[in-house]
């Protein structure tokens, strides 16, 4: 079955990002696609947004939810006037946050993650915006995706869908340009470009059920990420991308890796590839039953699927956990090339 025959009857709900990191045209043209698609579905939109626009001047007759907030907030308000399935128009971040709406109310409506972010590489992007009318005629798969629970002095920091990554920078878009932003001055609302650097000092360590696995001695200078694994049957049996994620050999949908060098950066050049040669990893597997634990951090922040959510300090550990088929996303084709496996790589800009 097609999205379009799929979605017929049932109240949809649109949230779009109007902060987007590709611009507010490819956004705006997202939308018209979107509503266009859409057909005669009953249609819920936020008042005064870039998505009640689309729907204006498509001619649509809409619910209307009040308007204003982050892309969460609208969707507790979308899920409040009863849609059944909410279609997301963002980055990562975006849809992180209406993903993790959707886990905490228990809401079974699954999601339609459409990417005009920064990156667009996490299993919650059903497609790109340039794909997004496409995807109406697609036949369409129902995806559990795992997620990690991250939390830091027993309280919630948020659920990540993508990764979490332990850094100085995160990724942005400004001027039309990938860079690297300060994740720390990114939290006090300032906005920064940043080199990245190590967050690994010498009292780095990293713990499971309570175990140290590994110190400052193995990770100092490194790189540390997490991610649930939504695909790991695909790496299963590679002799070289497999063999990176231990994911299918260890028996478990998540992952924390630590790599001997700083490779997430919007620009990597070869020069900055051969000088981490020889690159280590080191692998933390782990399943809703463990408790993954990181402390002794410094000078940065706790990276949310694109977000910075959380100053590191290294007197308080961040604690991750595996929740297994937390959110429903529907998309064209089973996850391919998306999934935590790839996490760890660096990508060009």
């Amino acid at each position: 079955m097609n999205l379009r025959t799929w979605i017929q009857g049932k109240k949809v709900g649109l949230v779009a990002n109007p902060k987007a990191g590709r611009g507010a045209d490819r956004l705006d043209a997202a939308l018209g696609s979107l509503v266009g698609c859409l057909g005669t579905c009953p249609l819920a939109v936020a008042d005064g947004s870039r998505e009640a626009d689309a729907a204006t001047k498509a001619g649509r007759a809409c619910t209307v939810v009040r308007g204003g907030g982050r892309a969460g907030e609208v969707t507790e308000r979308l899920l409040d006037a009863g849609v059944d399935v909410v279609i997301g128009v963002g980055g990562d971040g975006t849809l992180r946050d209406i993903a993790e709406i959707l886990v905490e109310r228990e809401s079974g409506a699954p999601l339609v993650g459409v990417g005009v972010g920064s990156s667009n590489v996490g299993p919650l992007v059903s497609a790109e915006a340039a794909d997004a009318g496409r995807l109406f005629d697609a036949e369409i798969v129902e995806l559990r995706i795992h997620a990690l629970a991250v939390s830091a002095g027993g309280e919630p920091i948020g659920l990540a869908f993508h990764d979490v990554v332990f850094a100085n920078t995160y990724f942005g878009t400004r001027d039309g340009t990938r860079t690297d932003l300060d994740a720390a001055a990114a939290l006090r609302g300032e906005d920064r470009p940043a080199e990245p650097r190590s967050v690994c000092g010498p009292g780095a360590w990293v713990a499971k059920n309570g175990r140290r696995l590994l110190s400052a001695a193995e990770i100092e200078g490194g790189q540390v990420l997490a991610s649930p694994l939504n695909d790991v049957d695909s790496c299963r049996g590679r002799a070289v991308s497999g063999f990176l994620c231990w994911g299918p050999y260890l028996g478990s949908h998540g992952l924390l890796a630590v790599a001997s060098a700083v490779l997430i950066r919007t620009h990597l050049t070869r020069e900055d590839q051969q000088g981490a040669e020889p690159l280590r990893l080191w692998h933390v597997g782990f399943s809703p039953e463990d408790v993954v634990e990181i402390g002794g951090l410094e000078e940065g922040a706790v990276v949310v699927d694109g977000t910075p959510k959380r100053r590191l300090e290294s007197a308080v550990p961040v604690t991750l956990r595996l929740r297994e088929d937390a959110v429903t996303v529907l998309r064209a084709n089973p996850l391919q090339g998306r999934s935590g496996c790839d996490a760890a790589l660096p990508r060009e800009a």
